[in-house]
C-alpha cells in the first residue's frame, strides 16, 4: 500500500474558502483578502508538513504470543515507538484487520504498547492481511494513511482438548518406544516431583517423598532430551479421528509447558525425543498444526 491522503468534509470546506477567497481577492485587488487567503494556504501547507512528519516518524511493531491456539482467543500486543528525541507524535492510530487502536500521545524515545484479542478458527498457518496506520494530526482536514512492513504470519496450534478415558502416551515397554528413548536422568538432574499419574514410569518414581508423604510420588526432570517424561501415542491417537486426536496430543503438550514436565511424541514415522524444553514443546505443537 501507498501513503495515501483522504480529505475530511471538514477539510473539503477549508479548501472551498481557500479557493473562493483567492478568487475574491484576484477580483477585488484588496490586500487584506490576499493576507487571509495566503494565510489560510499557508496554515494548510503547515498542517500537511507537520501532519506527514508525524505519522512518518512513527515506528510500528507487533508481538504474537508464543502459543496460539485454534478457537481460544489471544492478545496480539501492538507497540509505537518514537524514534524522535525531541518531538513527540500524536493521535497515532493503527487497525489491525479492522481493529482500531488509538496511541494519543507518544512521547520523544518512549514507546506505547496496546493489546488487541484476536483468535483463528483453524489450525494452520495464518496472517494477518489488513493493517493500517494513520492519523488526523494536526486539524483533523485530512487522514493520512502510511503502509506497515512486517511479517504478520503466526501458527495456530490445534484446540486443546481434554482426553475423555483415552490413552495418550505410550506404555514403557511399547516395543516403538524401545531405543528411542535414552537412559533415565540421574538424581541430581531431577528439579521437583509431582503425585503419581497412571502410565508414569516406575523407575521415576522418589520413593523417599512417597514414604515420608505416603503417597507414590514422581520426579520432575530438567532434561531436554533423556529418558524422563512420558510420549505421546500420536499414532495410537488417530486411529480415533484427526482432528480429535491432534486436540487431545495438543492438550497433553499444553500441560507439559505448563507444568514443566518432559514430554515426548511419536507419530508414524516421526520420533520427537522426550524433552522438558519449551523450544522443543513448541516445535511438536508446529507439527500437530500442519499435519496432513
Amino acid at each position: 500500500m501507498k501513503p495515501v491522503i483522504r480529505v475530511h468534509r471538514s477539510g473539503i470546506v477549508y479548501i472551498g474558502v481557500s479557493i473562493v477567497l483567492g478568487v475574491l481577492s484576484i477580483n477585488s485587488g484588496n490586500n487584506f483578502h490576499y493576507l487571509a487567503t495566503a494565510a489560510m494556504l499557508g496554515f494548510m501547507l503547515a498542517s500537511g508538513v507537520a501532519g506527514r512528519r508525524n505519522i512518518r516518524v512513527a515506528e510500528v511493531s507487533f508481538e504474537f504470543p508464543d502459543e496460539i491456539y485454534a478457537d481460544i482467543p489471544f492478545l496480539l500486543f501492538v507497540e509505537v515507538r518514537n524514534p524522535n528525541r525531541r518531538v513527540p507524535i500524536y493521535l497515532i492510530e493503527v487497525k489491525v484487520d479492522g481493529k482500531p487502536l488509538m496511541f494519543p500521545v507518544v512521547n520523544p524515545g518512549e514507546t506505547s504498547r496496546q493489546s488487541v484479542a484476536f483468535s483463528f478458527s483453524s489450525r494452520g498457518g495464518h496472517r494477518i492481511e489488513e493493517v493500517l496506520l494513520y492519523s488526523v494530526y494536526p486539524f483533523n482536514l485530512f487522514t493520512r494513511y502510511w503502509p506497515i512492513e512486517g511479517d504478520l504470519s503466526v501458527t495456530a496450534f490445534p484446540t486443546p482438548l481434554k482426553p475423555a478415558g483415552e490413552q495418550l502416551y505410550l506404555r514403557t515397554d511399547d516395543e516403538r518406544l524401545n531405543g528411542k528413548s535414552s537412559r533415565l536422568q540421574a538424581e541430581e538432574d531431577t528439579i521437583g516431583v509431582r503425585p503419581y499419574v497412571e502410565g508414569d514410569n516406575m523407575r521415576q518414581i522418589h520413593w523417599k517423598t512417597s514414604a515420608r508423604t505416603g503417597k507414590l510420588s514422581t520426579r520432575i526432570y530438567d532434561d531436554s532430551g533423556s529418558g524422563g517424561g512420558k510420549v505421546i501415542d500420536l499414532e495410537r491417537l488417530l486411529l480415533g479421528g484427526k482432528e480429535r486426536a491432534l486436540s487431545l496430543a495438543a492438550h497433553a503438550i499444553r500441560e507439559s509447558i505448563l507444568s514443566g514436565e518432559p514430554v515426548g511424541m511419536q507419530g508414524g514415522e516421526a520420533f520427537f525425543p522426550i524433552s522438558a524444553a519449551k523450544k522443543d514443546k513448541l516445535i511438536m505443537l508446529e507439527r500437530l498444526a500442519f499435519y496432513e
